[in-house]
């Protein structure tokens, strides 16, 4: 077990995955057990914060997500006043009054902390892209219906009508289908070597780029514009002050009035970078248990970039940021970017598999602009003149090695 874990408050541990599977899943129990018998002074928070977990997680009656924050907030308020009233209370004494406080705020709450716990990944997506397993994009529909994109750039508008245009030439009327419910999320699924634009019922555009994911109603409703993302998109969000626009992911939440912005969240990237070229946005942390903190605001010309094993946001000024939206029209543009970065974007770009020379380092920074509508074997060419290297391209797999 991590001794850093020694150092956690009640509230790090709250947000903190292991911690949650242990006390709700039962994961590595003997572990965790021999963990706090061998450090008895940790006992005493880390049975706070199990109780917390467990009183929570053991209620069915409905709560919203603004009373599961408050409820976190006054019971850390109230260990602070136990604290300063007196060290000797015990930890039942506490959670007594804890209880007292979570039952008066779960009354008249609209959603089960239970979903909320399922909720904390933001939206779980239909499909994970595999390499070379997608031949097309595809457009499910939350009835179910699965409709392939055929072109390599698809269009896809929804309109007033309850209809779904794709390409301008087919239509599939929402209004016939099974599912009348109109907040229920469609899903975008972009594979490697491909990419789509969409026009969503409020105006708002989106550019989806290869190996990318959205998650959007056929309308929106309530109060908020929400969507879902997974890779990397670029948003002109259609301004409507009375109803915020959000994006999700699975780590960072970002919200807006009218703007426009470039985030790239993609699984496998340690990073999720949002730039901003228009507007202003505030972008927030979302923690293990589906919380949101550390709001960080950003604006035109800069970027936020979240490091999503530290768990840390950075703010920075850029004065290239043409540079984060070049591929939407069809061009990838890098300054002072490792190789390993700008190949990892060709992978998805061209649905390639790139193998290494034993030894090869992938750490030298480039700088250049590679045309995208060209074929790989004209981009390679382009880039080895960059980068100092060699390529043999055999099918799919593209090997690579020093001059």
């Amino acid at each position: 077990m991590k001794k850093e874990f020694l150092n956690y408050s009640v509230e790090e541990l709250l947000d903190k995955r292991p911690f949650i599977d242990f006390v709700v899943h039962g994961k590595n129990q003997n572990e965790w057990e021999a963990f706090l018998a061998e450090n008895p002074q940790f006992e005493t928070t880390a049975k706070k914060a199990r109780k917390i977990i467990e009183l929570l997680h053991d209620r069915h009656e409905p709560i919203s997500g603004a009373n599961i924050r408050r409820i976190w907030k006054n019971i850390d308020q109230f260990d602070d006043q136990i604290k300063n009233h007196s060290r000797e209370i015990k930890i039942h004494r506490f959670m007594r009054y804890a209880a007292i406080l979570i039952t008066g705020l779960l009354i008249g709450g609209s959603i089960s902390y239970w979903m909320l716990i399922q909720n904390q990944k933001s939206y779980v997506f239909s499909t994970d892209h595999k390499q070379g397993s997608d031949t097309h994009s595809r457009l499910l529909l939350s009835d179910g219906t699965s409709v392939d994109l055929e072109k390599e750039n698809s269009e896809i508008a929804i309109n007033a009508d309850k209809q779904i245009v794709i390409d301008n030439n087919k239509v599939i009327d929402l209004s016939s289908t099974s599912n009348p419910d109109e907040a229920q999320m469609n899903e975008v699924d972009i594979p490697f070597g491909k990419k789509s634009q969409l026009i969503l019922e409020d105006g708002t555009k989106v550019w989806l780029n290869a190996g990318s994911k959205l998650a959007f109603p056929t309308k929106f409703s309530g109060e908020k514009r929400e969507v879902f993302l997974e890779g990397e998109a670029y948003f002109e969000v259609a301004q409507n002050k009375k109803f915020p626009f959000y994006v999700n992911t699975n780590d960072i939440q970002i919200k807006v009035l009218g703007t426009k912005f470039n985030i790239s969240a993609y699984p496998t990237d340690a990073q999720i970078e949002t730039f901003l070229l228009e507007g202003k946005l505030a972008v927030s942390e979302r923690t293990k248990l589906g919380f949101l903190k550390n709001e960080t605001f950003i604006v035109p010309s800069q970027k936020a970039s979240y490091n999503k094993e530290q768990k840390t946001m950075a703010v920075s000024n850029e004065h290239d940021i043409e540079f984060a939206i070049a591929w939407t029209e069809g061009w990838f543009m890098f300054s002072q970017q490792n190789l390993n970065d700008v190949l990892k974007n060709l992978h998805r770009y061209y649905n390639v598999q790139f193998v290494f020379e034993q030894g090869f380092s992938t750490v030298d920074l480039i700088t250049g602009k590679l045309d995208l509508k060209d074929s790989i074997e004209k981009v390679m060419t382009a880039l080895a003149d960059v980068a100092q290297i060699q390529y043999q391209i055999d099918g799919d797999k593209i090997h690579i090695q020093k001059k």
